[in-house]
């Protein structure tokens, strides 16, 4: 079980790719729970009898599920999660990519290593590879197998098009296939037609071969599709096919109108009725489909309504009060080597990872004057400053 050490006796264990703070005897009992296929040796490794492990478990599950790290843990001296944008180059152009135009440009593999050495001489524990196009870059099998190497679980953003040649060198430099500290996150955006007006002829058929490559090897994969006008009409029908596949999950997600989208892209309200209809109907077609979570676009308060769509029934769920662990329990890496906070709030760079030592960066003082700036301007709640701007831009 992945864990790290905050002091004496506390510890940020992941579980189900959530994190928690626990004791160490919490620690023990769940690490012991999550490592034995034999409950009785467990018990009796701990002391306990079945019945009081078992009634410990259930009393443990309950309490750590309640809140997460960053609730009442935010002077972390080491970031659990980084995103790294890892190049700059992408091999598609398409039309609602919020990054806009790219410079193409990457750092050497030997800078990358060097990153890389540094993220695994800092206590991260997760680490999100994203670009431009992260399998653009030719060192990434190396890169990625020395993060798993080294217990850090690694996350891949990619539109999937050179999926099948990457897993395949990851695959025999590791030996093995790293089917429990590697996901996917990969993009698709509608059916055949629709995806490849948006990011190119013949990028759909590859995309989908991969998709099913990677899945059937293990892997949890989960899709993410933009919704705009490009693709509101058959969109639903992209659910039906991603079930079928298996894919792990399936996330619909609103529009960032900035680099090549625009304000005309989103939807009307009549549209997004239309699609919320259609989509609705093709989850009532699956038995056995994915249940799939859509958030609405979050309000002049960044709150945001969250549904469950389940046999074709819109649920709604509760309302998501947006919290930003930017600068708390996560940070950025940029192509060239700089680290913010925020990805999307380059004022506060907190240094370069290519000049400096990592966990000295985190604990810059730009850091802290980033986490003063999101205590005043949300009186002390954790919005996410980027989209609350977003949102009042077009207020």
């Amino acid at each position: 079980m992945k864990k790290r050490k905050i002091d004496d006796d506390r510890f940020i264990i992941n579980i189900n790719n959530k994190y928690y703070v626990v004791n160490e005897y919490t620690f023990d009992i769940i690490n012991s729970y999550y490592t034995t296929t034999d409950f009785s040796k467990a018990a009796k490794e701990l002391h306990m009898s079945r019945f009081n492990l078992n009634r410990e478990l259930k009393k443990l599950k309950k309490e750590i599920e309640e809140i997460e790290y960053y609730d009442n843990n935010v002077n972390l001296d080491f970031p659990l999660k980084v995103q790294w944008k890892i190049t700059n180059k992408c091999n598609l152009k398409c039309k609602h990519c919020y990054l806009g135009r790219l410079d193409n440009k990457e750092l050497s593999e030997k800078e990358l290593k060097k990153i890389t050495s540094s993220l695994i001489n800092s206590n991260v524990m997760e680490v999100t590879v994203t670009g431009g196009e992260a399998l653009l870059v030719s060192s990434l099998p190396k890169i990625v197998a020395l993060l798993i190497q080294n217990d850090i679980k690694v996350n891949i953003f990619t539109n999937a098009l050179l999926l099948d040649t990457f897993e395949k060198k990851l695959v025999k430099i590791l030996g093995y296939l790293p089917v429990e500290k590697l996901d996917f996150f990969i993009s698709i955006d509608g059916m055949e037609k629709d995806h490849d007006i948006i990011r190119g002829n013949g990028s759909f058929k590859k995309t989908i071969q991969n998709i099913k490559l990677i899945v059937s090897k293990g892997y949890r994969v989960t899709t993410n599709s933009v919704l705009s006008v490009l693709n509101y009409q058959e969109l639903p029908q992209l659910y039906g096919l991603l079930c079928r596949i298996g894919v792990y999950k399936i996330q619909i997600s609103n529009l960032i109108d900035s680099g090549n989208a625009t304000s005309s892209m989103k939807l009307t309200q009549k549209q997004h009725d239309y699609f919320m209809d259609n989509l609705k109907k093709e989850v009532k077609k699956i038995d056995k489909g994915q249940r799939l979570l859509y958030a609405d676009m979050p309000d002049e308060n960044c709150n945001s309504k969250v549904y469950l769509l389940d046999n074709g029934e819109k649920e709604f769920l509760q309302t998501e009060h947006w919290k930003c662990s930017a600068g708390i329990g996560k940070c950025t890496i940029d192509y060239n080597g700089d680290v913010y906070c925020c990805p999307f709030i380059k004022s506060y760079c907190l240094g370069n990872v290519l000049k400096q030592d990592f966990n000295t960066i985190w604990l810059s003082k730009k850091r802290y004057e980033f986490l003063k700036l999101i205590a005043k301007e949300n009186n002390n709640s954790r919005v996410c400053i980027a989209a609350k701007q977003r949102v009042e831009n077009h207020l």
